[in-house]
């Protein structure tokens, strides 16, 4: 039996044929969580640093090959204007994304280092929208400078959708419609424009004394929620309208509908009037009894999707136009002018991959320290509530910076400068720290902390914006972060739950860092790890064991999502809908509950149903930066054979049996894998076994000087 820990996904009871790379779409599911199947790891082609850190990440993290994505010609500075930023990084990666087959599976865009941080945009994008806000109730008393005409880009990659359509509404304060808001929204505003005006017609007819009044709103809902069967405000007013009529069985059903879609308020469940006439029914009474009880604050955590439209209240919304799509983003280190050097920025990320479901013991430390933590300390009482309810320790205080301390798991400060040298404290591996301030993202120019001396400190993720953003809260990461970071969210989750307005934020750290997480496990047994394999194989599947329940589960073939669908015991595939070859399978179980965490289990293996393989031999695993290296390749398929590192085409030949000449500098230093592709004219291929590689060579310990930093 083989024991592996997988991520949250789902799989169906039919048999898998896996060449028809079918997508199963089960409206009743919601996957989300994050693991290495949903990361497109984006590098700087032309970088040796960009390449370092991404070699070590693929290694770290387990990224599937074809989520690696290389690009050429990025400028060597901080800042790009808009327009290079689309058609440089953005079109060519979403393109890349497309022709890869990742649409579906892609949630996180994370780059490397050595990309541009900040994006200058055009002025007259903010035009545009500042004529559209002056039409709207006190819209003319908004000054131009709320919208700072500089983005960053991992913000800028979140809004990927508006920034390629040109629509300015990314630079709004409100734009982030995966923020966690205020709870007061959450029943009053799921929808936009007529479907809202409808919405809040319905609703607004539950105190009426008429029976068709009542059963009138009842329809309306129930067709809202035919068409939106995620939206959890029209769930939740269906069970009250139910209430309302005395209809206890139907009360029942729409309010356990609204409990799986994250209703967590018991208090406000038992003193709505609205349930006065079902409270007594012993069912009813059972499942209110059965809602978590948290305060009223704010929206409840959950996890991510890029598929997901989220509506103005942060749930899910079907209908097009009622939602908006967005895409994970942030930057695993910056190693040019202010930022980190390639040591300290390996260092941390290598800690904070080993702190996944660590459970850190520790304090989450909260300063109140002036202007600069004025708009968001009304807040530290809610985190540090919300934060005690999960088991942990917070505290409020006016220090700069917790001093003389061992025991930081997250950190939020509000201070311009910090000098860790007479701190003496530790940040916990897996923390999110960071400090309010003007200038902690532009790394083109000194002044204020930057975002890379909290992670060179041992944070795992940091934030800062790319310019002047003055004392706005929804700028900034919401004191809320942190509960959402222990509640079991990734790194990238908890960050965009937290700002509402996150355009100008550069978010550095491992997106992936789930400290708080208890991950799904699962053991599989009829196949094994470099089996090979020809025919029909059948695998059976236990969950029995995981720590997590499991309520499905997605299957990846080299890399590319072919199903997904409930959880089943027994899943079949036949090899021969696959090539010959080497092929990766992936299988990653989803864990129930909101948050949806993911864990996996990968099989490498070979299918040998027709005697075509392809085979790839090096004669040195360790390999000097700087040298070239030959590497032979051979077939008894095909035309040519390819030479990939990563799905990138290093170099190919015409022949079934071919030398190779490589230079290890285009490969980067760090854990390589290479594989042999031989390929036919149809374009069919028998790809080989990847083969291992470490290209040695030293780190800087020095940040790299452009011609940013010397202006």
């Amino acid at each position: 039996m083989l024991s592996r820990k997988p991520k949250t996904l789902c799989i169906s009871n039919i048999l898998l044929g896996l060449s028809g790379l079918v997508f199963l779409v089960l409206p009743s599911f919601v996957v989300a969580g994050g693991g290495p199947e949903n990361v497109a790891l984006i590098v700087n082609a032309d970088s040796a640093s960009s390449k370092l850190i991404a070699n070590w990440y693929v290694e770290g993290r387990n990224i599937p090959a074809r989520n690696v994505i290389y690009l050429s010609g990025i400028p060597n500075r901080e800042r790009m204007n808009l327009k290079d930023f689309r058609t440089k990084i953005l079109a060519p990666l979403m393109k890349q994304i497309q022709e890869r087959k990742l649409s579906n599976s892609i949630d996180y865009i994370v780059y490397s280092t050595d990309f541009p941080t900040a994006i200058d945009l055009p002025k007259a994008d903010r035009d545009k929208l500042m004529e559209l806000i002056s039409k709207q109730p006190g819209g003319q008393n908004i000054p131009a400078k709320v919208f700072g005409l500089v983005g960053s880009l991992n913000s800028m990659t979140y809004f990927a959708s508006a920034v390629l359509q040109m629509s300015p509404g990314y630079l709004m304060l409100d734009s982030n419609s995966y923020y966690r808001s205020p709870a007061s929204i959450l029943l009053r505003r799921p929808f936009v424009g007529e479907r809202q005006s409808a919405f809040q017609n319905a609703a607004g007819k539950l105190n009426s004394e008429s029976a068709d009044e009542l059963q009138g709103s009842i329809d309306i809902l129930l067709e809202m929620a035919e068409k939106n069967p995620r939206q959890l405000a029209v769930t939740y007013w269906l069970a009250k309208f139910y209430a309302k009529k005395g209809d206890a069985t139907s009360a029942t059903a729409w309010l356990e509908k609204s409990i799986r879609l994250g209703w967590s308020f018991k208090k406000q469940t038992l003193a709505d009037l609205a349930f006065e006439k079902v409270m007594e029914d012993s069912s009813f009474n059972k499942v209110a009894q059965q809602i978590p009880d948290q305060p009223f604050d704010f929206i409840p955590t959950r996890g991510f999707k890029s598929r997901y439209a989220f509506g103005p209240n942060g749930m899910l919304n079907a209908e097009a136009g009622q939602g908006n799509r967005h895409f994970l983003s942030c930057v695993l280190g910056v190693t040019r002018n202010f930022g980190s050097t390639e040591k300290s920025t390996l260092g941390n990320l290598k800690i904070s991959m080993r702190a996944d479901e660590s459970k850190p013991q520790g304090t989450f430390y909260f300063t109140g320290t002036g202007v600069r933590t004025t708009t968001r300390q009304p807040n530290f009482a809610s985190a540090v509530t919300a934060l005690e309810g999960l088991g942990q320790k917070a505290v409020v205080d006016k220090k700069i910076f917790p001093n003389n301390v061992d025991d930081i798991v997250g950190a939020m400060i509000g201070h311009a400068t910090i000098d860790f040298s007479k701190e003496n404290s530790k940040i916990n591996p897996g923390a999110i720290c960071e400090t309010l301030t003007s200038y902690g993202g532009v790394m083109y120019r000194a002044g204020h902390t930057k975002v890379t001396e909290f992670t060179d400190q041992g944070a795992a993720g940091s934030s800062g914006t790319v310019t002047e953003p003055y004392a706005i809260q929804a700028k900034f990461p919401h004191p809320m972060i942190q509960a959402h970071y222990a509640r079991g969210c990734s790194l990238a989750e908890s960050f965009y739950q937290s700002v509402y307005g996150p355009y100008q934020l550069l978010i550095v750290g491992d997106a992936l860092c789930q400290p708080w997480a208890t991950k799904p496990t699962i053991d599989v047994t009829g196949l094994m790890p470099g089996e090979t394999v020809s025919g029909q194989v059948n695998l059976k599947l236990d969950v029995s064991q995981s720590p997590a329940p499991v309520v499905g589960l997605e299957l990846y073939v080299d890399g590319v999502m072919v199903q997904r669908a409930p959880f089943k015991e027994k899943v079949g595939f036949d090899t021969k809908t696959l090539t010959d070859g080497f092929h990766e399978i992936r299988m990653v179980v989803i864990a129930d509950g909101p948050i949806e965490t993911v864990g996996h289990v990968v099989f490498p293996l070979f299918i040998d149903n027709f005697q075509k393989q392809t085979s790839l031999i090096v004669d040195e695993t360790k390999i000097e930066v700087g040298d070239d290296f030959s590497i032979k390749a051979k077939s008894n398929f095909g035309e040519k054979i390819e030479l990939r590192q990563n799905h990138r085409l290093i170099k190919s030949k015409k022949g079934r049996e071919v030398e190779f000449k490589v230079s290890a500098d285009l490969l980067g230093r760090g854990p390589v894998k290479l594989q042999a592709v031989a390929v036919s004219e149809k374009g069919n291929e028998v790809a080989s076994e990847p083969v291992e590689l470490i290209i040695e060579g030293p780190l800087s310990n020095d940040r790299e000087d452009t011609e940013t930093k010397k202006k």
